[in-house]
């Protein structure tokens, strides 16, 4: 199957900017669109989308490419079905090819874990000490069944064995990373399933039977090409009925913390994976519902992870109320010790995130209290809300909404203007094979010409260098296009290309000038730097040529002047 020609015929038939806003809020911006970007978080947007030159890239994190690469990295989907997806949209016949390789491992992978599941929930069921230390936790079978809980023994290669048994190979086993040169990634560890919106298995989470010191209680399994723990939540597969139900999502810290809560009754609660809540995480919360009630421990540790977990969800326009716990507590603490009615109490009495601020910072100054709070406000979406919780920050601290507001405009504004000073700062920055890359990218009639003349001896950076060396490949085998130069770059080549694309124009006067001005100034920086090298070395006779070749090279710019 010719991908290269279904590639094209979709780039053709997709407008970006109408498929891209199917996902974000564009705003037209002069000839380009912008957006909040939805892969890292920020208050400001940075995330532009060229319509002519059909490719995106975000100033913030850096990330970008064209309709294809923006599919790939919201849904976290591979080439192969992003270009499944796009190709049925557009109804361009498409279909996987059996010699593809990655649809195909990514199949196995699914099949790998799924079978690795069984084999630590049979695990369990023939290991006494496993099942005890579930019972101290006051997890029951019915919840053992509900998340597939399971155990990882304390042997080398157990699960390894296990597999190779079933006939998987080597290459699957280790892409899995679950085994490593033969060695089970988990050993004497509960094992409990991470699953994907569809309720397949896509990674595990191990926790210590008994705490060693050099050994961390919790482990996630490593990220894989289905498994990003930073995009992932514990639970989300199992609450998402129950999240409908209540319209609300309750977010706690850890696995056990979900285990139990769904044992007791509040099946709409899920966790992140061990790390802070992230854009991504939430994202997939927001396709249910708008409200969402962070459950965390109430010491400062509790308290800074709820802070974190504001912006993104204000970000993405949650309403949010907090719980804050007893220090030392966790909800799956209070449920063994103090029972459901308790936890039912601390979420009756959940608080607003002006509160957060204004009532549990008390440690720092009002000032300092109300500029933090104003901060998050930045981030939200929702003017309605915003309007909310200003009235409220107003009665709490008696100060005026008008004053408020007026200093909420300020840390807006001041934002905007360090998000702009950065970006024009960086419109100044390209260098000479930077410029040469640009001026072709913009005018491909020029690739000949300045083929003929540059020396890729002379580049200075190594990502300029490869991509110039794969415009030179495409332009001499008669095939070169923008989009099929797309298609052979890296992700980071992708990234770096939209960003030259989106950030600059270049001017048709004096076009050859530029380009011979560019070729010049990098032949001398190239000389210069064998000057010193000889001059390190002693070596006269090769100095005695280089200075007269820069002379040549300084002459004839004189001429042309």
């Amino acid at each position: 199957m010719d991908y290269q020609k279904i590639i094209e015929e979709i780039k053709e038939k997709v407008d970006i900017v109408d498929f891209i806003g199917e996902f974000i809020d564009l705003k037209k911006t002069g000839q380009n669109y912008r957006a909040l970007c939805p892969f890292h978080s920020e208050k400001t947007p940075s995330f532009f989308v060229s319509p002519s030159k059909k490719i995106w890239h975000c100033f913030g994190c850096g990330k970008g490419g064209d309709v294809l690469t923006f599919l790939m990295e919201y849904e976290n989907i591979d080439f192969y079905e992003a270009l499944s997806i796009l190709a049925k949209r557009t109804g361009i016949e498409f279909f996987f090819s059996l010699k593809s390789p990655s649809p195909v491992s990514k199949e196995k992978l699914y099949e790998i874990y799924k079978i690795s599941a069984l084999f630590y929930s049979d695990q369990l069921k023939n290991s006494q000490r496993a099942k005890k230390y579930l019972l101290s936790r006051g997890i029951d079978e019915s919840s053992i069944g509900t998340f597939s809980i399971g155990y990882a023994p304390d042997e080398k290669d157990a699960l390894y064995s296990y597999l190779k048994a079933q006939n998987f190979d080597d290459n699957i086993i280790k892409r899995s990373a679950l085994v490593t040169n033969n060695y089970d990634f988990f050993r004497d560890r509960i094992i409990i399933p991470i699953h994907d919106l569809t309720g397949r298995i896509i990674g595990f989470g191990g926790r210590l039977i008994e705490l060693k010191s050099e050994l961390p209680k919790y482990i996630n399994s490593p990220d894989t090409t289905i498994f990003k723990k930073g995009e992932n939540l514990f639970g989300f597969w199992q609450a998402k009925k129950f999240i409908k139900e209540k319209g609300y999502a309750v977010i706690v810290e850890g696995y056990m913390d979900v285990i139990l809560c769904h044992q007791h009754g509040f099946k709409n609660v899920v966790a992140p994976l061990g790390t802070s809540v992230t854009l991504e995480q939430l994202r997939k919360i927001r396709r249910v519902t708008n409200k969402i009630l962070f459950l965390f421990d109430g010491d400062e540790a509790g308290i800074t992870a709820t802070e974190r977990g504001l912006i993104p969800a204000f970000q993405l326009g949650f309403i949010v109320k907090i719980a804050l716990l007893k220090e030392n507590e966790d909800p799956a603490s209070i449920l063994q010790k103090e029972g459901s009615n308790s936890l039912r109490n601390y979420i009756a009495q959940a608080f607003s995130p002006v509160d957060l601020f204004i009532e549990k910072r008390k440690r720092k100054n009002l000032t300092e209290r109300i500029h933090d709070c104003l901060n998050a406000l930045s981030y939200l979406k929702d003017s309605i809300y915003q309007e909310q919780l200003l009235k409220e920050l107003s009665e709490k601290t008696d100060i005026s909404e008008m004053s408020l507001r007026d200093e909420l405009k300020k840390v807006v504004y001041e934002s905007k203007q360090n998000k702009e000073k950065f970006r024009f700062s960086e419109k100044i920055l390209l260098n000479e094979e930077e410029f040469l890359l640009r001026i072709i990218l913009a005018y491909p009639g020029k690739i000949n010409y300045v083929l003929k003349f540059i020396n890729f001896e002379d580049f200075e950076t190594n990502h300029v260098r490869n991509i110039f060396l794969k415009i030179k490949n495409l332009y001499e085998s008669g095939q070169y296009s923008q989009d099929r130069l797309f298609n052979l770059l890296e992700q980071n080549e992708k990234s770096f290309i939209s960003k030259l694309i989106i950030m600059t124009e270049i001017e048709q006067n004096s076009l050859e000038q530029n380009i011979n001005d560019c070729i010049k100034r990098l032949s001398i920086k190239t000389v210069d730097k064998k000057i010193k090298e000889a001059a390190k070395l002693g070596d006269e006779k090769s100095l005695y040529e280089l200075i007269k070749k820069k002379k040549i090279l300084l002459s004839k710019d004189n001429e042309r002047e």
